[in-house]
């Protein structure tokens, strides 16, 4: 097995290679790493030049040419938006510059400022035309022709896992490997050659004595968590306006590290009922929840529900 890390996106990525040749493994992890830092650079929301940026600064009536890759994670986007009945949102980059300001503390904004923030999001204001890779944008809510801040950081490293999936099955041929970023996404294909199926992944972070999950194996599929412990209230719930909190912890599983990244998020805004329809409209997704509840409660009430979590590998 080989290992290469690389620090990409405010995180470090790792990719783990069952292989015999080291020397085809390093160059496909180099290739890799080059691809994340280029999608980097198309999706930063702090580089004047990434298309983020360039999206951000159209005009009513004007269009953009983007790149395939964009275009992918734009209809990717839009079909979890659809399948999340509208609680998955790419356009929520004003609202998380206001909350950046104030250090995630919902208090530090007035409530003007937070509808007028809100207002700018939607992804009805998108439009796509898909075969000439062009993205126009609409007016907002408040029919103001305000700028559309796309931010994809709920969905951005869980696609670069994707990415690296079909360069590793496609180009190079590997079929046995792991690869992560910052922890939070997973995504496994093959084994790890242990003589098991798949790969030992823990699963639960901080929860995963209580969830019982200390491990799981994940084969041919992704994993992604979502929570607060490291950046307080920052998930934002679209539909209401306000900071997504509905439970203590989130974690998805599905064929895709993009979709269960972006799942994860969502699911922490959403009820029980809206995550299990969630589920049952994409294909081999699931769910885990924690329960924001005190300790002794365990012995009362489980602190985690699941709906065919990892059930459908």
């Amino acid at each position: 097995m080989f290992t290469y890390e690389h620090k990409a996106m405010s995180t470090l990525f790792a990719l783990m290679i069952v292989g015999e040749e080291e020397r085809l493994a390093a160059s496909a992890a180099h290739k890799i790493f080059e691809r994340i830092d280029r999608l980097e650079n198309l999706l930063s929301r702090f580089l004047d030049v990434s298309e983020v940026a360039l999206i951000s600064h159209l005009k009513p009536g004007e269009t953009f040419r983007v790149d395939p890759e964009m275009m992918e994670l734009l209809l990717i986007s839009t079909k979890i938006c659809q399948a999340t009945q509208g609680v998955f949102d790419v356009t929520v980059g004003t609202v998380m510059d206001k909350l950046r300001q104030v250090n995630h503390r919902w208090k530090g904004l007035t409530q003007s400022e937070l509808d007028a923030a809100f207002a700018t999001c939607g992804m009805n204001r998108l439009i796509i035309d898909t075969e000439n890779y062009l993205v126009a944008v609409a007016p907002d809510r408040n029919g103001a022709n305000t700028p559309l801040e796309l931010d994809f950081g709920a969905i951005g490293k869980g696609y670069a896992l994707d990415l690296a999936c079909d360069m590793l099955l496609g180009e190079w041929e590997f079929t046995n490997f792991l690869m992560h970023g910052g922890t939070s996404s997973v995504l496994a294909r093959g084994s790890m050659g242990d003589g098991q199926k798949g790969w030992p992944v823990g699963v639960g972070g901080d929860w995963k004595v209580r969830t019982g999950l200390d491990s799981v194996r994940l084969e041919d599929a992704a994993i992604s968590g979502s929570g607060f412990d490291v950046n307080g209230l920052h998930i934002v719930d679209v539909r209401k306006g306000m900071a997504a909190s509905r439970h203590a912890g989130a974690w998805s599983c599905a064929p895709t590290a993009a979709v269960a990244d972006a799942l994860s998020t969502s699911f922490l805004a959403m009820t029980w009922r809206e995550i299990k329809a969630t589920c049952d409209q994409l294909p081999r997704c699931g769910a885990l929840l924690a329960r924001d509840q005190p300790l002794w409660m365990d012995k009362v009430i489980s602190p985690v529900k699941a709906y065919h979590f990892l059930e459908r590998q």
